[in-house]
């Protein structure tokens, strides 16, 4: 691209010989700066939720203050009596040290958290232990328990492999094995006991090599605090996501992130018990009065929760504060597309549960949610949610943003905070809005400057020089003819853009062409200067699946041309 010819005759001309010549209509306007995002993450349930919404509970609020550690996922802290946090890890590294769960030479990792304050933990003493998946294909960390100086870490299998491709699909493991059994360390992961079971001769019996439905796959222990001081009965109990049927089902059914239904099992924690299924004990329905069933028969498990093709991870954590039991339950789809999450509450460890909030698309891909019982507030209602992310991103062309920012694949930490039931959140501002899917884009662009991203173009948040730059996108140097791409994996009907110019009176857009997918254009005029306002486009509703961006006039006095927020909205249903 001749960029002294476009500066001479401008991008609309050049368009217009290219064949891109047809104008839309619209109408410019302008548009005050939203407020500082209000972190509400909309509660948007499926239709046929089964749950009914909480009595206490409404609503979570992301307050914007979050960490990240490691490049390693599966992180399910265990809070121990002498004040650290113990968890597994895998498919990365921690500190320099790798692990990977696939194959004959799996292994799983272990590492210990030192720190009381979310943003400034250590995680140190990392190591790994090689476990065999055969006759699967993988290994994987789940439940762990620091109790009276043993760590107990279980592991589990899946199958036929990390990426199977299906119907255009790159599924992810999308069989859920057994889970196999528990080793454990009396040094605090220094050394390990392996389990006596095998995944061909698991604790609970079950097998999946072709697929078939498993109860009780990929446990989690109930984070009952600190030593678990919060059992009811000096018990451990875990959660499992599963299935009871398998016939006829679609393809990743009852994977290591989908499935059916949750399941609740017990066991006094011993280094003789926790491998002994005889030791175990599974919820089996409620009897007279609502007084909880318990039966050593794996196969007369009842489940506490069930959605039939909308659950899956599961983890579970008791808040004294509150007295409540929080359960957090991600839905992964077809195992690589965006995921849903959603937080369910009970006054009994047995249910019945009530739902708190429906995260659509949070992540976009979170998975493995927990809460960590060492970092709930005073409040109860102020906590930390633990993940990884995005692990997928740019399987089949489609690539994930960090919503909200800071998730990455890592061990991820977001304080959030739960709403009071009849209590009024923050009203989301207009680029929160779920009607804005600038953040559900793909984002390309011509350049970056070295000190910015692209993630500030579509955060939700008008800001960046001389104030945060990570809050807007600056190029190297460009000025007219920088372009910025929005691709989208689905066909969206839009009828409103809005722009917002960087914040500092330097660098200003005074036009810009709008390219369509449809090979028509429209133009923006010049964006307000300062940020306080941006510059609204609106025209006919139209559908798009990308469209292009291209500056084509600045302000003299412009060194880096950039944006500092776009939004695009979809056209409200008649």
């Amino acid at each position: 691209m001749n960029r002294t010819w476009i500066g001479i005759c401008g991008i609309g001309g050049l368009l217009l010989a290219a064949g891109w010549g047809q104008r839309v209509p619209c109408e410019e306007g302008l548009v005050e700066a939203p407020r500082a995002p209000s972190g509400v993450w909309p509660n948007e349930p499926k239709a046929d939720c089964p749950f009914e919404p909480s009595a206490g509970l409404s609503g979570i609020r992301f307050t914007g203050r979050h960490a990240e550690y490691t490049g390693a996922d599966t992180w399910y802290p265990s809070w121990a009596e002498d004040g650290n946090l113990y968890s597994p890890w895998t498919d990365g590294n921690v500190n320099g040290l790798g692990s990977g769960s696939g194959g004959r030479d799996a292994t799983t990792g272990h590492a210990t958290m030192l720190g009381d304050d979310p943003l400034n933990l250590q995680v140190i003493n990392q190591g790994v232990f090689k476990s065999d998946p055969f006759p699967y294909e993988g290994r994987y960390p789940c439940g762990s328990l620091v109790y009276q100086g043993v760590w107990y870490y279980g592991t589990y299998c899946l199958h036929p492999a990390g990426q199977v491709p299906r119907d255009g699909i790159p599924y992810n493991w999308p069989w859920l094995g057994p889970f196999v059994g528990f080793r454990w360390s009396t040094d605090l992961g220094k050394t390990w006991t392996q389990t006596p079971h095998t995944p061909a001769n698991p604790l609970f019996g079950e097998a999946s090599l072709n697929g078939e439905p498993v109860k009780i796959g990929a446990p989690h222990f109930v984070d009952f605090g600190k030593a678990m001081q919060y059992s009811p009965d000096g018990k451990a109990y875990l959660v499992a996501h599963g299935a009871s049927d398998g016939a006829g089902r679609r393809f990743a059914y009852n994977s290591w992130i989908t499935g059916d239904e949750i399941y609740l099992l017990r066991v006094t924690p011993s280094i003789e018990n926790m491998n002994d299924a005889s030791k175990y004990e599974f919820f089996g329905g409620t009897g007279a009065g609502g007084k909880a069933i318990w039966t050593k028969d794996l196969k007369a498990g009842k489940p506490i929760a069930a959605w039939r093709d909308n659950m899956g991870c599961v983890t579970m954590t008791y808040n004294p504060r509150l007295k409540k039991y929080l359960m957090c339950v991600t839905d992964g789809g077809n195992t690589v597309s965006r995921y849903n999450t959603y937080i369910l509450e009970s006054d009994v460890i047995t249910g019945p549960f009530r739902l708190v909030n429906y995260l659509k698309n949070f992540g976009e891909q979170a998975y493995f949610v927990n809460i960590p019982s060492k970092f709930i507030g005073q409040d109860g209602r102020t906590l930390w949610l633990c993940y990884a992310a995005n692990f997928s991103s740019g399987w089949g062309g489609i690539v994930f943003q960090s919503r909200p920012v800071g998730s990455r694949y890592a061990m991820c930490l977001q304080e959030v905070q739960l709403g009071k039931a009849g209590e009024a959140m923050p009203e989301p501002t207009a680029l929160e809005d779920r009607a804005n899917i600038a953040a559900t884009a793909t984002v390309s662009v011509s350049s970056t400057h070295p000190d910015y991203s692209t993630r500030g173009l579509t955060d939700g948040f008008v800001g960046g020089y001389p104030g945060d730059i990570s809050k807007e996108w600056c190029t190297a140097g460009e000025k007219a003819s920088a372009m910025v791409r929005l691709t989208w994996g689905t066909e969206h009907t839009i009828d409103r853009i809005w722009l917002f110019d960087r914040p500092n009176d330097l660098d200003q857009i005074t036009s810009a062409v709008i390219l369509f997918d449809d090979g028509t254009t429209a133009r923006a005029g010049t964006l307000p200067d300062d940020a306080k306002t941006g510059l609204e486009i609106r025209f006919m509703p139209k559908k798009v699946r990308w469209m292009v961006i291209l500056i084509d006039t600045v302000k003299t006095s412009t060194q880096n041309i950039g944006l500092a927020e776009i939004a695009v909205f979809e056209a409200k249903a008649n």
